[in-house]
């Protein structure tokens, strides 16, 4: 084989192993193991619950908020394992998933997420935002900020 042929062929190899490693994180089960549901915010604790198939936070006085998210949901998971809560501007924000896998496909997800600020002391949940994707961990910090005016 030439070296001019040996090269590309290589380069093609690594690009396929890459992307095959890419794509072998298997998305989350459906049933939520090991995945929050309650998060502390302010010394209150709030508690994601299933209502109708859609996710609804249950707020300390036991009032819900409807999320306008299909159950199961979870929120966004730190290093530690519990809810993520992102602070920007002294304001606590945490992240509401709904990760389901596409039909036929063990590596493929679509998810639905929407941030929930406790400002001025009121919950005020963004709009809905949509991923083609497996979303997990924590994220960005504009994904938690930038659905809000500030």
């Amino acid at each position: 084989m030439s070296k001019r042929l040996r090269t590309p062929l290589l380069l093609l190899g690594m690009l396929t192993s890459l992307c095959a490693c890419a794509e072998s994180t298997p998305p989350p089960a459906t049933d939520n193991p090991g995945y929050p549901e309650h998060v502390d915010l302010a010394g209150q604790t709030y508690q994601l619950e299933n209502a109708g198939q859609a996710c609804v936070l249950r707020k300390p006085d036991q009032s819900v908020l409807p999320l306008d998210i299909p159950s199961p949901c979870h929120f966004s998971v730190g290093k530690d394992g519990q809810a993520h809560v992102e602070t920007f501007q002294g304001v606590p924000i945490v992240m509401v998933l709904h990760v389901a896998p596409v039909a036929d496909s063990k590596l493929e997800c679509r998810s639905q997420y929407k941030a929930i600020r406790l400002i001025k002391g009121q919950l005020e949940p963004s709009v809905l935002a949509q991923s083609a994707s497996c979303l997990r961990g924590v994220g960005d910090q504009k994904n938690y900020t930038a659905m809000f005016d500030w």
